[in-house]
């Protein structure tokens, strides 16, 4: 239980963190500017970095003597050296800082694609009629990209609740247990503790689980359709 909990913690926080950057940047990257191209190949890079090598980034990044805390200590201006790690309050934040730098671009790249889809016409004929950008995006843009948002919020619900790669490297699920998640805690109890029917009771559980939250979003998804 406490390892389904940080797991819904994780969750809580990189979902929503990832859809509202991912978001952002879709509104920022749907005009067009000088180096567009440039900065769009520059935003999908962390995506395709794989899990394993962006957790060893992150667990040098987040050292004692890592360039994280040289940075507060350039913005402070006096020496910090936060052990990250090895901090049961801090290595679940810096977990979560590499979780939404590495899939923050998919949210980005899935939500672009939503806006590109929203019709142009009805855009213009409401400037016309004078609404202004909030209102325009509250009553156009996002009824139209319903459906997306939903994809979106589902793919990363789903895949935050499996991360093990990159969380793994960074702490193996530590300090303690301090960010096990379920997906850690499952692959501790089967190599460590080799209790093969409680882990494939658990598997089924969160299977199950994982199954009724695709069947509410496929639910959702062609009620947005039909409204």
């Amino acid at each position: 239980w406490d390892a389904l909990g940080r797991t819904a913690l994780v969750m809580a926080i990189c979902v929503p963190a990832e859809f509202l950057l991912g978001l952002g940047l879709a509104i920022l990257f749907i005009d067009n500017f000088v180096g567009k191209r440039l900065f769009y190949s520059v935003m999908l890079i962390p995506m395709m970095v794989v899990p394993a090598v962006a957790g060893y980034m992150f667990f040098m990044l987040f050292q004692s003597g890592g360039p994280v805390n040289d940075i507060v200590s350039t913005l402070i201006g006096r020496p910090f050296a936060l052990a990250w790690l090895s901090s049961p309050g801090t290595a679940l934040i810096a977990v979560m800082i590499a979780d939404i730098w590495q899939w923050t671009p998919l949210m980005f790249l899935i939500l672009l694609a939503g806006l590109v889809g929203v019709p142009e016409d009805q855009m213009r004929a409401a400037t016309l009629l004078g609404a202004s950008w909030s209102q325009r995006f509250r009553t156009i843009v996002m009824p139209k990209m319903k459906t997306i948002i939903i994809i979106a919020l589902s793919i990363r619900v789903i895949e935050n609740f499996k991360i093990f790669d990159t969380l793994y490297i960074m702490t193996g699920g530590g300090p303690g247990v301090a960010t096990e998640t379920i997906s850690v805690y499952i692959y501790k109890v089967t190599q460590q503790d080799l209790i093969w029917g409680y882990v494939a009771a658990i598997a089924l559980v969160v299977l199950i689980a994982l199954s009724i939250l695709v069947s509410l979003a496929i639910s959702r998804m062609n009620a947005a359709k039909e409204a």
